[in-house]
């Protein structure tokens, strides 16, 4: 004989009540029950209305066979039916399956589910001021709603769906779709209650309503969503215009690290893949001065150096690509920047460089590893280079591209059309890339994945090398790097979608295996960064690219389209 089963755990140790009061059950919080006024309300000087249970009967026709029931016990032919119809109704859930994940919202076991995965997913990745401001989220509404979708949508991201059928540019997977509505979803309610706050509710909670904004930037920064957050952007700017804050709040420093970093990360996916009239007219990144000398935190010290890296790029892609810019628009020549001026911002911004390497502590720079000299010996240039945290290899990678964005060497060599000193010059920066490469060796994959989702990742780092070097060898490397972080997870790494990387820079190798090295990659037509990545992993259908280089033997411009092998 069986014994009889064992009695089954409970969940959760919380007990549920059906009599507290309005407020709490509001708040989400557990009522003491006290009467005439609850402890929660007595303290919050709020009227204590207490609740009882309204039961409603109805009456309904109940289907013969449930969606619970088990498959086996339809026919084949049903079952077959039923497949079709879950698919379709899955491939529909935005408008058929609404409802019930709306009713899903009211469950308290999802909102413990992405609060779990905003903890081990989401603020491992983010500024660690959110760790401190986590603790007043189920205070706040609005704050849980908002963390709530970037969690879900973080979800999402991270587990991919194989589509049925797909155009090649947009790929074969998508987003997780159940995870990525329900994002919107409490996305949706954070909204609606963010707009119903008053001029006076935003005074008196300003880190609240400066930590949601934030969210809502991270969220739409992992959309690829532009316009959603420009809109945001544009409302924290005049926030802070309109607010008598202090520079040593660090609180508001905190917020303001974390906006300037995702304010650079929309800038860097902008900057890359637009049309060449664009990128000869983007606008400077250069951080507010106030902040500039004070950011001696470890994420204080990304947003530095983030800022200078994207501002030497800037500097230098607009002098560069300007000889082909200029090719094709020869009326505009006297308006173009002078290649003297380029060169004296770019040596200011070294020395900002500079600075910032004398600040960085002695656990933020690469660990000495003799046993790895033993091993490389003659190809110590190839050896991988560690660091103590993810964090510091991923900031001195930063350091490294902008110091490849500093070299001048390249300007002069494109203006004389030397091949000789073109050459040069792209072995002098070759260096710097292949530490670079070093670096990305030693920073491991899986963390790469989790923790590049709100920063400028290796991907989009190494795209960047890429196009400052003739070293046919450092291409195939980083294919190689790309192809491996592909077959793990074929999604996105610091908002790079993956497989779009990996094919530019198959294109860039192919044009090196025929002595032709590019030096810019733009698009034919400008489509704004595309639309948000709802269903797909990049915001941007690419079919053809533009390749700008020279030829290695003659010394010749030259602008090729290309179809986009992705």
């Amino acid at each position: 004989m069986y014994k009889p089963a064992p009695p089954r755990p409970k969940k959760t140790n919380i007990v549920r009540s059906r009599t507290g009061c309005q407020n709490c059950r509001e708040r989400r919080t557990k009522c003491d029950e006290q009467k005439p006024v609850c402890g929660t309300c007595a303290r919050l000087g709020k009227i204590c209305q207490s609740t009882q249970p309204n039961f409603k009967f109805r009456s309904m026709n109940k289907p013969l066979t449930t969606p619970e029931m088990s498959q086996e016990c339809m026919p084949s032919r049903q079952r077959l039916e039923r497949e079709q119809s879950l698919k379709q109704s899955h491939c529909n859930v935005l408008s058929v399956g609404s409802m019930d994940l709306i009713k899903s919202l009211q469950h308290s076991e999802r909102d413990i589910f992405y609060s779990t995965i905003w903890e081990d997913y989401c603020l491992p990745a983010m500024h660690p001021m959110f760790q401190v401001l986590s603790g007043h989220v189920n205070d706040h509404p609005i704050l849980r709603d908002a963390t709530l979708a970037l969690s879900s949508c973080n979800f999402s991201r991270l587990h991919p769906e194989k589509k049925d059928s797909a155009a090649s540019h947009m790929g074969f997977f998508s987003p997780n779709l159940v995870h990525q509505t329900r994002s919107q979803l409490y996305y949706s309610s954070a909204i609606r209650r963010f707009t119903a706050l008053s001029e006076a509710d935003c005074r008196a909670n300003t880190t609240v309503v400066l930590t949601v904004l934030t969210v809502f930037a991270y969220i739409e920064s992992s959309m690829g969503n532009f316009r959603g957050f420009y809109c945001h952007d544009q409302g924290m700017s005049s926030l802070l215009l309109s607010l008598n804050t202090s520079s040593k709040d660090q609180t508001l420093k905190g917020l303001l690290e974390a906006w300037i970093q995702i304010r650079i990360v929309i800038w860097w996916a902008r900057a890359h893949f637009c049309s060449l009239e664009v990128q000869q007219h983007l606008p400077s990144v250069l951080l507010p001065g106030v902040f500039e000398e004070g950011l001696i935190s470890l994420p204080g010290r990304r947003a530095n150096v983030l800022s200078i890296m994207c501002e030497s790029h800037r500097l230098n892609f607009r002098a560069l690509m300007g000889f082909w810019y200029y090719q094709q628009n020869e009326h505009l020549w006297e308006e173009g920047e002078e290649f003297q001026t380029t060169s004296l911002l770019l040596a200011g911004q070294a020395e900002r460089l500079d600075r910032w390497l004398a600040q960085l502590h002695p656990s933020d720079l690469p660990i000495e590893d003799e046993a790895l000299q033993d091993i490389y010996k003659t190809d110590l240039w190839r050896a991988p280079i560690y660091f103590q945290s993810h964090e510091a290899a991923l900031n001195f990678a930063y350091y490294v591209v902008g110091r490849i964005m500093q070299c001048t060497g390249l300007l002069e060599g494109l203006r004389t059309r030397d091949p000789s000193y073109v050459a040069q010059a792209c072995h002098k920066q070759e260096k710097w890339a292949w530490l670079l490469l070093r670096i990305v060796k030693g920073a491991n994959m899986q963390s790469s994945l989790m923790m590049n989702n709100y920063t400028i990742g290796f991907s989009g780092l190494l795209l960047t090398a890429l196009l400052r070097c003739q070293s046919q060898s450092l291409g195939i490397e980083i294919q190689g790097w790309l192809q491996s972080l592909v077959d793990m997870k074929p999604t996105e790494e610091g908002a790079f979608p993956l497989y779009q990387t990996l094919g530019v820079v198959k294109a860039i190798n192919r044009q090196k295996m025929m002595h032709r090295d590019v030096f810019g990659v733009t698009l034919p037509v400008d489509d704004e960064g595309g639309t948000p990545k709802f269903t797909a992993y990049n915001s941007q259908p690419i079919s053809t690219l533009l390749l700008h280089g020279m030829c290695r033997t003659s010394g010749d411009l030259f602008t090729e389209c290309v179809l986009a092998d992705i």
